[in-house]
């Protein structure tokens, strides 16, 4: 089995001090989770989002050790990047290094973040959840749409499609970091030890640029940029564990009742 824990903590080691002094990547606090919900409703109306998460594809040369482990369904080596942004494209989260062949929900389960939510050191109010595709669980803190495995109603599409306006935020954010760090779409380094760090790097660059006005706007059209952003609305094997949340459940449906509405 191969260890990936001494890269994740070289990288926190590396960038813990920077965030908790000018917090550069950093999960919101009360305060800012509000501002950040209000800031996602002003987009459709769509209530309680306080971050879009997802993953995405960074292709590095062949690995040494281990190769078919990074192989992913694209048939290139890769890591992978999770990341959960704001409105405003800005990361609050971010988890580097896993090897490609592995799913978004399998991704999520191995983060940091999913360690925090578990142990209760990120809390999320009633009203407070992150979004993602099909491919993440449904859970009372992270809300996705409906499979379109069977007939949806004008009310279910219409979550879906709002959701959806929500959602892009977080591959734009992918599609602005390898915009500007075009390095980031093809790692020429076999450094195993080194990858996560430089990902990492990246995304902290990436958020002070944005902090300070610099939003790359003469890129054209960021979906062309992101081309590996793992898209998995149709691969509903990824999640096993198909047992839904009934508290899940009641809120996405009074969510979606409630968007009728606007």
């Amino acid at each position: 089995m191969v260890k990936f824990k001494p890269f994740f903590r070289s990288v926190a080691d590396r960038f813990g001090i920077i965030n908790k002094k000018f917090k550069i990547i950093a999960w919101p606090s009360q305060v800012r989770a509000e501002e950040i919900e209000r800031e996602f409703r002003a987009i459709n109306g769509f209530p309680g989002i306080i971050g879009a998460i997802d993953g995405s594809h960074i292709r590095i040369l062949k690995p040494k050790e281990n190769p078919n482990s990074y192989c992913n369904r694209k048939s290139y080596h890769s890591v992978l990047l999770q990341g959960v942004c704001d409105s405003k494209k800005l990361f609050l989260d971010v988890y580097a290094g896993e090897p490609g062949s592995i799913h978004d929900m399998r991704l999520f389960r191995k983060s940091d973040l999913n360690s925090r939510i578990r142990n209760g050191s990120v809390i999320f109010s009633e009203d407070h959840h992150l979004i993602a595709d099909l491919a993440y669980k449904l859970s009372h803190y992270l809300l996705v749409g409906f499979k379109n495995n069977v007939v949806l109603t004008p009310a279910q599409i219409n979550f879906n499609n709002k959701l959806s306006q929500c959602r892009v935020v977080i591959e734009n954010a992918f599609a602005l970091l390898k915009g500007r760090f075009r390095g980031l779409k093809s790692l020429e380094t076999t450094r195993l030890d080194l990858i996560p760090l430089i990902i990492v790097s990246g995304t902290v660059l990436h958020n002070i640029c944005i902090l300070n006005g610099d939003l790359l706007e003469d890129i054209a059209d960021l979906q062309d940029l992101e081309e590996e952003i793992l898209i998995e609305e149709n691969v509903y094997a990824v999640v096993d564990d198909v047992r839904e949340d009934l508290q899940a459940v009641r809120k996405r449906n009074n969510i979606m009742n409630a968007l009728l509405m606007n």
